[in-house]
C-alpha cells in the first residue's frame, strides 16, 4: 500500500534516492549537505517536496518536486519540477498516487492548472504516457540554451 504526504525540509533526505533517479547529474543531490543547500535557495522561490511512501519503507518511493507560480499565460498554476520513482517501486501507482494528490494540492492552493516540462526521448516515454493518462495535454515546446 502507499500513502502520499508533503515532506519537510528536515525529511528531505528521505526524497534523495528517488530524486537521484531522474537527476543523477546533479551536484545538488550529491549528499544530504548538498541537498540541504539547494533545498535552501530552492525553498525560498517556493520549492516543496512530496512523496510516495511504501509500508516498511522509509526512503519515499516516488517524489514529487513542485512550486506554485503567477504567469501570465495561465494564471495561478502549480508548476511541477521533479516527479520520480525508485525503479524496484515503478508499476504500483505510486506517481499516479502523486499526481492525484498533487492536482488535490494545486486546486487546495488555488491554482487553475497543474503544469510540467518533462524531459524527451525514449527513455521519458512511459512517463509521457503516464501524464497524457493523467489528463494532461502537450501544449508547448521548452527551449533552452546554455550560458556557462
Amino acid at each position: 500500500m502507499n500513502h502520499v504526504r508533503a515532506i519537510s525540509a528536515a525529511d528531505a533526505a528521505l526524497a534523495l534516492p528517488a530524486l537521484r533517479e531522474l537527476r543523477s547529474h546533479s551536484p545538488a543531490l550529491e549528499d544530504e549537505a548538498s541537498f540541504a543547500a539547494h533545498l535552501a535557495a530552492a525553498q525560498a522561490e517556493g520549492y516543496r517536496l512530496a512523496g510516495a511512501f511504501e509500508d516498511g519503507r522509509t526512503d519515499a518511493a516516488a517524489v514529487a518536486g513542485y512550486r506554485v507560480m503567477e504567469t501570465l499565460a495561465y494564471g495561478r498554476i502549480l508548476y511541477l519540477d521533479d516527479l520520480s520513482t525508485l525503479p524496484d517501486a515503478r508499476g504500483k501507482g505510486h506517481a499516479r498516487a502523486l499526481l492525484d494528490w498533487l492536482d488535490a494540492e494545486a486546486v487546495r492552493l488555488g491554482c487553475v492548472a497543474l503544469h510540467l516540462d518533462p524531459g524527451v526521448g525514449p527513455a521519458r516515454f512511459t512517463a509521457h504516457r503516464q501524464y497524457l493518462k493523467h489528463g494532461m495535454n502537450i501544449t508547448a515546446h521548452h527551449f533552452a540554451k546554455e550560458l556557462l
